[in-house]
């Protein structure tokens, strides 16, 4: 959709596109979090497990739940941003994130010796480093002058 606008040469209406995609990708992920968490115990439950993986299981939902939060607006983002035609840009979005997240898993599971719902928490680090690199992209408006 973003190079559909931009190929019209209606710069100025992107990032209008961008937030009604994510007003919609938000709310549902916001609708179906809300409805996880309201019952997660029941829901893993499911599996068949004992009282103890249901106990530890729950504040890794809760996690879990607020990485898709996150996730639904930062991949409409970076889609922005490889709608624009610039796969080298998307490219080291992508390289940098991946290294903050290793980064980050390397030290909170092997060095800290964190529970696993900090280390589930590299989702939030990797959602949010992929969202803050492509809004700053878009908002610098260098996407504009890109020649395909």
């Amino acid at each position: 959709m973003v190079s559909n606008i931009i190929g019209q040469g209606k710069h100025d209406k992107v990032q209008s596109l961008i937030l009604k995609i994510i007003s919609i990708s938000t709310s549902a992920a916001i609708i179906i979090c809300t409805f996880i968490n309201l019952i997660p115990e029941t829901l893993l439950s499911v599996f068949g497990q004992d009282k103890n993986f249901i106990a530890h299981g729950v504040p890794v939902i809760r996690v879990l739940t607020v990485a898709m939060v996150l996730m639904s607006f930062s991949t409409i983002w970076l889609n922005a941003v490889t709608g624009t035609g610039n796969s080298r840009v998307t490219l080291l979005i992508e390289v940098v994130t991946i290294i903050l997240y290793c980064l980050y898993i390397y030290l909170v599971l092997e060095r800290f010796f964190l529970s696993i719902s900090f280390g589930w928490m590299s989702e939030w680090l990797y959602w949010i480093s992929l969202f803050t690199f492509s809004y700053l992209y878009m908002r610098s408006g260098k996407w504009k002058t890109k020649v395909i």
